[in-house]
């Protein structure tokens, strides 16, 4: 009975929202930038930010790159209709995995399951759709190893990131204080090329 009545509110819950969005309607994704600072752009519930003219696209693939005595790789897919609070949208996924110039791996998220909280994921473009803006948590994000990724196309074999930190707040188990694995400069960014 118990079960029964979880999937009745689910159904219920699920209805409003696909109710919602036939309301609200489909938004392209690369509009996005434009509604949380602009009174003529109002976001309202159940909004669907879609890539409808498949900007993300460009992004997907492995990339990888060298910095800092370091190679990134990146494994880059798209994550769709993926549900927030008031909306949905489409998104970059971005697994990754960095190794050190000994070939010792420092991280590695490639092969962990798609909603796992150390990914980097996907926010908006930028004013064009040429810049990705993306979420950054670390491993060791108590330590402000965290904060927006900048990706930027560059063209179809090449892109660049690098991490603008959250905040130089630090808590108190972290001895090194602030502890950066990504770049935090755009001028120290990191240069991928497309592998697949």
């Amino acid at each position: 009975m118990k079960n029964m009545m979880c999937f009745i509110v689910f159904l219920s819950l699920y209805s409003c929202y696909a109710q919602n969005i036939q309301q609200a309607g489909i938004v392209p994704l690369e509009t996005y930038h434009m509604y949380p600072n602009n009174d003529n752009y109002n976001i309202q519930d159940g909004m669907y930010f879609k890539d409808i003219n498949n900007h993300l696209d460009k992004f997907v693939g492995i990339w990888s790159g060298f910095y800092d005595n370091k190679t990134l790789t990146l494994d880059i897919s798209i994550l769709e209709d993926k549900f927030g609070v008031r909306i949905s949208f489409d998104e970059l996924l971005i697994k990754y995995k960095i190794e050190d110039d000994n070939g010792n791996v420092l991280v590695n998220t490639l092969a962990m399951f798609d909603d796992y909280k150390d990914h980097i994921d996907g926010k908006f473009f930028g004013e064009t759709t040429t810049r990705y803006y993306a979420n950054y948590a670390g491993l060791q994000a108590n330590c402000n190893q965290k904060g927006t990724v900048f990706l930027d196309f560059v063209n179809s074999t090449i892109i660049t990131l690098w991490v603008l930190p959250d905040s130089d707040i630090i808590g108190p188990d972290c001895p090194d204080g602030n502890i950066h694995i990504l770049p935090t400069t755009k001028t120290a960014e990191v240069t991928l090329t497309k592998q697949s």
